[in-house]
């Protein structure tokens, strides 16, 4: 089964042979696999994780929403972002979800309260990425 994952700015994976995908779907995670029926879905803020061919562990890349379409021969991840854990600084994701925590707590409007409830999923999956999937 071949992976391919991109976003409007960059191809992070085209043709990539897998065993298995873990996607944060809008209804909970997914768990795809070689002759999976084909289907659409929409994905949510999270840690999409994949096994490469003939590999035993797993890989990881923090994606926002977006959407998967699995066909016969692979599967297609389009994402409004996804980042890699050597991508990303811990200090720095911390600093995002301190930030996104203390806005919440303020007196927002209903259009804040979205923004920056994305902002925390998102902070939240990359600080996932980074703790269980960083090699540091």
């Amino acid at each position: 089964m071949l992976l391919t994952l991109v976003t409007p700015e960059k191809k992070l994976l085209t043709g990539t042979e897998i065993d298995e995908i873990l996607v944060p779907g809008s209804k909970g995670q997914l768990d795809i696999l070689p002759g999976h029926a084909p289907l659409v879905s929409t994905l949510t803020t999270g840690v999409l994780q994949y096994k490469e061919k003939g590999q035993s562990n797993f890989k990881a890349v923090v994606i926002s929403w977006g959407y998967l379409e699995v066909t016969p021969t692979g599967v297609m991840v389009l994402a409004e972002t996804a980042e890699k854990p050597e991508d990303l600084e811990a200090e720095r994701v911390e600093e995002a979800l301190k930030r996104a925590e203390t806005k919440l707590k303020e007196g927002l409007n209903v259009g804040e309260i979205v923004k920056y409830q994305r902002k925390h999923q998102r902070a939240s999956a990359r600080l996932e990425l980074l703790k269980n999937y960083s090699k540091n």
